[in-house]
């Protein structure tokens, strides 16, 4: 993934656009200095919060450059197994844990779905379907010790 002149403005501006009444009111009591750098501070807060990873900052005297790293590719099923996979709750935050996944063929339908199981020292916790479009693959965790069987 390439990051564009206009995607990096466009995140630094969706970020930077909500705007605390109560923090405005303080913003104009402080210097110039201190409400440069609460503004970077809620910039990166932001983006981390968004995109959940820690960004960069290139800060020079006259120039701030914030770049978040790109999320890691997903990796292919291959065979059952643990699995350290990413989907989003309905609220939109994003969720990311080990599954033991399998893949299931439907029955009445054409395609697939997984029978996802929560693992926890060597216990069954639950099993959940999971649909292939809501989840993403991270890796493939075979040094996960969850299940013994």
């Amino acid at each position: 993934m390439s990051l564009s002149r206009r995607s990096i403005l466009g995140a630094m501006a969706t970020a930077a656009a909500p705007v605390n009444l109560a923090s405005a009111s303080v913003a104009t009591a402080s210097t110039l200095d201190e409400r440069i750098a609460a503004a970077k501070e809620e910039l990166i807060a932001c983006l981390s919060e968004r995109y959940g990873a820690s960004p960069t900052v290139i800060d020079y005297d006259r120039f701030i450059s914030v770049f978040v790293p790109p999320s890691p590719e997903s990796v292919e099923y291959s065979g059952q197994g643990f699995y350290k996979v990413e989907g989003k709750r309905p609220d939109g935050r994003t969720w990311c844990t080990t599954l033991w996944l399998e893949r299931v063929q439907y029955k009445t339908v054409p395609g697939f779905y997984y029978r996802a199981e929560t693992w926890w020292k060597g216990r069954l916790e639950s099993t959940i379907k999971l649909k292939p479009k809501a989840i993403r693959i991270i890796r493939k965790d075979d040094s996960y010790g969850g299940r013994l069987s």
